[in-house]
């Protein structure tokens, strides 16, 4: 038998072997600390169903377009200007915490505050501009503008993405458990007495906005006295000087995963401005209502993705590549069995569950919907392969499969389609291009790790 045949078999023989995966530590603590999450996550879901549920019915079908385009249209820029520098935290900070290095820590630190800083200043100021001159384009009127002006002053309390690294870093996924619950809880709260007064879109924006603020600024003060409890953030020393010395590819590091997060974005937020800006404003809140259940469904992979990440950067510090492929393998089998059951029940039960929690006419989105959970099952699968090669050091990888994918398959299938067959348009290209997107990166993991253990071997 060839040796190549020979060991796939043994990868794969040895997946089944589930009673045994979790007496592995690494293993464990990843679905534990997934668990820290899932838990706060699934408060969250149904926090967050609730509140669009009510504003849904508070507002009607085209007023909740409208609500929804100036939400999205925030977090498009916040997307877009924001470096999720959380990433460089758990990569470079995994190598100073290992060798004990707190000053080089700190310089880590005070680099990724900084660019969080940058990002909240570029955004809201772009925001604030490009409000008046997309607004008519997506059906906005002069009120709607103003709100959207007004809304987008948010960006300047998600200074959140380095305090984020620091508890994933340190392992304190239960803080973030329950710090996520704040900001829907709040809106829950807020979007009951806004529909008991029969409140005007403005209110429920209004809802919005300081319920977001309260969940930022409670994830910021977490992060930093976590820095401190550690020892590693005491006598801050806030100079970047020879960041880039001890920090080797921080920059490059740091631009490519603030574009492949760009890029995630497209098909995410900025598919919703983009349904609103061909179709209609109702026809993006149609959209937006399957996004989010099918947003839902992948949640579990989103968690994922934020536990192993830690785990791989630490494996890779110490060039553990048996370990690393180990962990990924197993990891993808288990997210991905785990989501059948979710995907089965949306197909049976899709449709009901639209008209039970949005209403009747909200279940023209069914179609889409299922689509969206197609693809949502593919990325569960695949959940893995990007913090891998961010693990691996090759952030860039990532970034040209996935903008290749978005740039030339995703965006001209999504705007072609929408404008031809409307709300399953964007379905199909989401579906197309997530396959294509599994497929590419799947075989690009598995090539590069080979290759890590060869040279080990």
């Amino acid at each position: 038998m060839p040796k190549g045949l020979k060991n796939l078999i043994g990868r794969f023989s040895g997946l089944f072997k589930i009673n045994l995966w979790f007496s592995d530590v690494i293993f464990s603590r990843v679905f534990k600390n997934a668990g820290f999450l899932l838990s706060g996550k699934t408060v969250t879901g149904l926090l967050g169903l609730g509140y669009l549920s009510l504003a849904a019915h508070g507002l009607g079908l085209e007023e909740f377009g409208l609500l929804i385009l100036i939400q999205t249209y925030v977090q498009v820029v916040i997307g877009l200007t924001t470096f999720h520098s959380w990433q460089a935290v758990i990569k470079y900070g995994a190598n100073t915490i290992n060798s004990n290095d707190i000053i080089a820590f700190q310089k880590l630190i005070s680099f990724t505050t900084l660019l969080d800083i940058m990002g909240v200043l570029t955004g809201t100021t772009l925001a604030w501009t490009l409000a008046p001159i997309l607004g008519p384009f997506l059906g906005w009127d002069g009120d709607t503008i103003y709100y959207a002006r007004v809304y987008s002053l948010l960006i300047l309390f998600t200074i959140v993405a380095t305090p984020t690294g620091i508890l994933r870093l340190f392992d304190r996924f239960d803080l973030l458990a329950w710090q996520v619950i704040i900001t829907p809880a709040l809106r829950l709260f807020g979007v009951i007495i806004a529909v008991l007064i029969d409140a005007p879109i403005w209110g429920y924006l209004v809802i919005w906005f300081f319920a977001s603020i309260a969940g930022g600024l409670t994830l910021l003060i977490l992060g930093w006295k976590e820095g401190e409890r550690q020892g590693v953030l005491v006598r801050m020393n806030w100079s970047v000087r020879d960041v880039t010395e001890e920090h080797k590819g921080i920059i490059g590091f740091s631009l490519a995963s603030n574009f492949n997060s760009s890029l995630q974005l497209v098909t995410g937020h900025l598919s919703t401005i983009i349904v609103g800006f061909i179709a209609t404003p109702a026809t993006a809140g149609l959209f937006k209502v399957a996004r989010e259940v099918a947003t839902a469904i992948t949640k579990p992979a989103e968690l994922l993705t934020q536990s192993i990440y830690p785990e791989f950067a630490k494996l890779g510090t110490t060039k553990k590549w048996s370990n690393f492929s180990s962990l990924l393998w197993r990891s993808a089998f288990t997210a991905g069995f785990s989501s059948i059951i979710i995907v089965l029940f949306m197909i049976f039960f899709g449709r009901d569950f639209l008209n039970i929690f949005f209403g009747l006419e909200f279940q023209q989105a069914y179609s889409v919907l299922l689509l969206l959970v197609l693809s949502a099952c593919i990325t569960i699968v695949g959940f893995c392969f990007d913090p891998a090669l961010y693990a691996m050091g090759l952030p860039g990888l990532a970034l040209r499969v996935n903008a290749f994918v978005v740039i030339l398959v995703y965006l001209p299938m999504l705007v072609l389609l929408t404008k031809f067959i409307g709300l399953v348009g964007p379905g199909v290209a989401l579906l197309s291009s997530t396959i294509i997107t599994f497929i590419s990166l799947g075989f690009l993991v598995n090539r590069k790790l080979r290759q890590k253990i060869s040279e080990i071997d």
